[in-house]
């Protein structure tokens, strides 16, 4: 039996096919799928293209397909979610067991393996989403960089941003993470990074890029740098036990909270302030490193939605393999 995961998002889509025991067969690439940002044509063009190179690599069929599930940031509401399914339903022969929902779930289940538990995602963006054991689903955060996404890259990038110029108008002596700023942009005064930031052609983007500047400076002691990380630790703290208590009072023990997305390759950084932060406020949990990527938790909820039992080392080891070989 093969089963067809989609991880769509703002940057990139990824989708792959497995066997129910999670051996990759087939894996492609396109740009970005998020409705929010990208014109429904192009979205339609792009799950073509997606979808022609799952086909060619693998030799199957939709038919051959039981399940397909896609996890895709920009829909959240309902409708949106119904919008995208029938998209996809027409690309894919109206084939019956197509299920769409927030790439929060398929994020969360590449740690959790399809049980209740919370993930916490800080890449570009960030948000705090969970489903708890009654199947019910919650979420803090995830508003856009207007309104919210402590945690994230641009967060990050931006209280750095925040940081230098304050420093520079109170005739401060620029700190290491400043000169790490003119560095990236290529200037000696700081007043001349402001039209790189501002005309940057994805100005979130280019602030959250600033993210690795501030871990750079934070690795060499720079008590800017190390402040920020530690007050956004802080941050991703207290929307955990939020969301603990919004979603998961009935929970008797320690809650499980998978770390995904780009920030927490330098998880090293903010483990030890989220973890105080959390028991602080009188929460428990245990965090989880996914081993497999949200692609792979996406097939791993077309699993839960088709009923399969499976083995979490054996589909561990096995698309683990298959991706390396």
């Amino acid at each position: 039996m093969y089963y067809l995961g989609i991880d769509g998002g703002g940057t990139k889509t990824k989708a792959i096919i497995t066997t129910e025991k999670g051996k990759l067969i087939a894996e492609a690439l396109v740009g970005a799928t998020n409705p929010n940002s990208v014109p429904e044509e192009t979205i339609k063009l792009r799950f073509q293209n997606l979808f022609s190179q799952l086909w060619t690599q693998s030799n199957l069929h939709i038919n051959d397909i039981r399940q397909v599930f896609a996890g895709m940031s920009g829909v959240s509401r309902q409708a949106s979610k119904q919008k995208m399914k029938q998209l996809l339903s027409v690309i894919l022969e109206k084939h019956e067991n197509i299920s769409v929902d927030n790439d929060a779930v398929t994020a969360l289940y590449s740690g959790s393996f399809g049980k209740p538990g919370i993930v916490q995602i800080s890449g570009t963006g960030s948000i705090t989403y969970g489903i708890n054991s009654d199947g019910e689903h919650g979420r803090v955060g995830g508003w856009g960089h207007f309104i919210d996404e402590k945690g994230s890259g641009f967060s990050i990038g931006r209280h750095a941003l925040q940081a230098a110029f304050k420093a520079h108008d109170e005739r401060r002596t620029l700190p290491l993470l400043g000169e790490f700023i003119l560095e990236h942009f290529h200037e000696k005064e700081l007043t001349d990074v402001i039209p790189h930031v501002y005309q940057a052609a994805d100005i979130k983007v280019e602030i959250a890029s600033l993210s690795r500047l501030v871990f750079k400076a934070a690795d060499q002691g720079d008590v800017m740098a190390l402040s920020i990380v530690k007050q956004q630790g802080k941050e991703i703290g207290k929307c955990i036990s939020r969301l603990i208590d919004n979603q998961f009072k009935k929970e008797k023990q320690a809650i499980p909270v998978v770390l995904a997305g780009g920030i927490f390759n330098r998880v090293d950084l903010f483990q030890e302030t989220m973890e105080q932060t959390l028991k602080l406020l009188g929460k428990e949990v245990h965090f989880i490193m996914p081993e497999i990527d949200p692609a792979g938790g996406a097939v791993i909820a077309a699993l839960k939605k088709d009923g399969i039992q499976f083995n979490e080392s054996e589909f561990i080891q096995n698309y683990q393999m298959s991706c390396r070989g």
